[in-house]
C-alpha cells in the first residue's frame, strides 16, 4: 500500500509532456518573431532562434524544417488573432471591418515584421512560396469569397475586376508601409476603402 502511494505521488509530481512541449514550442514562436522585429530575415538563423528560446537546434527542427517556415508561423501567430474576417453581417460592413484590421496591424511593431517579411520576399525564393501559399492564398481566398457575397446582393457591380477591386484597397495600405513616407490611420483607411467602393460603383453601366 505504501509502494503504491509513494507511485501515485511521482506521478502527480512528474510534469506532463505535452503542456512542456507546447510551452517550448510558444517560446521559440516568440524569440523567432523577436529576431523579425529587430533583423533581417537574411542575419537570423535557427541556431539562434533556438539559443534566444532555450532550446537545442533538434527542438526546434522537430517542428520546422526551415527558418523560412519558422519566421512565418511565428507572424501568423500575431496576425491571425489580430486580423479575423467577420463570417455574419452585411459582407461589405465586414470587409471594411477586416481592411481596418489590417491597417492596425500594419501600425507598430507588427508592421515593421510585415514590411521586412515582405521586402525579404523580393530576395528570397523559399520565403516567398511559403508567404503566398500560407499568407496571402488563404486571405485572398476568404476575401474574394465575401467580395462575391456584395455582388450576389447588388452592393457591387457583377462585372467588376475582383483583382483590381482588392489591389486598388490593399494597395496604398502598402505603399505607406513600406515606404513609411505618412502614418496608416483609421481616417485614411476608411477614405481608401470608401472611394474604391464608390469608385467601382459608379463603373456599372446605367439602366
Amino acid at each position: 500500500m505504501r509502494q503504491e502511494n509513494v507511485e501515485s505521488e511521482c506521478r502527480a509530481k512528474r510534469p506532463a509532456g505535452r503542456p512542456r512541449s507546447e510551452a517550448s514550442r510558444a517560446s521559440i514562436l516568440d524569440a523567432a518573431y523577436s529576431f523579425l522585429r529587430n533583423l533581417p530575415v537574411a542575419s537570423i538563423s535557427l541556431l539562434h532562434i533556438a539559443r534566444k528560446a532555450r532550446v537545442s537546434s533538434a527542438t526546434v527542427y522537430r517542428w520546422w524544417s526551415t527558418k523560412e517556415a519558422l519566421l512565418l508561423d511565428a507572424f501568423l501567430n500575431k496576425a491571425d488573432r489580430a486580423m479575423v474576417l467577420q463570417d455574419e453581417g452585411a459582407p461589405l460592413e465586414r470587409l471594411r471591418e477586416y481592411i481596418l484590421q489590417v491597417g492596425r496591424f500594419f501600425t507598430g511593431e507588427s508592421g515593421i515584421v510585415a514590411a521586412r517579411l515582405l521586402t525579404a520576399i523580393q530576395d528570397n525564393p523559399i520565403l516567398r512560396k511559403e508567404f503566398l501559399e500560407r499568407v496571402y492564398q488563404p486571405r485572398e481566398k476568404e476575401i474574394r469569397a465575401v467580395v462575391k457575397e456584395a455582388i450576389q446582393l447588388r452592393q457591387l457591380p457583377a462585372a467588376m475586376e475582383v483583382s483590381i477591386f482588392l489591389d486598388s484597397i490593399i494597395g496604398p495600405l502598402l505603399a505607406r508601409l513600406l515606404l513609411h513616407h505618412e502614418q496608416i490611420d483609421e481616417a485614411f483607411v476608411i477614405s481608401v476603402f470608401d472611394r474604391v467602393v464608390a469608385g467601382t460603383r459608379a463603373q456599372e453601366p446605367a439602366g
